[in-house]
């Protein structure tokens, strides 16, 4: 039962990490900074963002994947 719980929680972490990737490029494409920065650049900087987020609050995390299982 927690691997399953730890697997829909990995995939929800790819995921999600994957939509901030793509929005931060849309982002440097809607304010037309994709003339100056690559938009890879733009999507890459927002996935640092999302892990670091994650990562800074990673207790919290783990505490509401886990209180599931209870």
């Amino acid at each position: 039962m927690e691997t399953i719980i730890l697997l829909i929680g990995l995939i929800f972490f790819l995921a999600v990490g994957y939509f901030s990737f793509t929005f931060g490029q849309c982002v440097a494409k809607f304010s037309r900074l994709d003339s100056l920065i690559h938009p890879k650049i733009f999507g890459s900087s927002f996935l640092v963002l999302f892990i670091f987020y994650v990562y800074s609050n990673h207790v919290k995390i783990i505490e509401v994947l886990m209180a599931s299982l209870k």
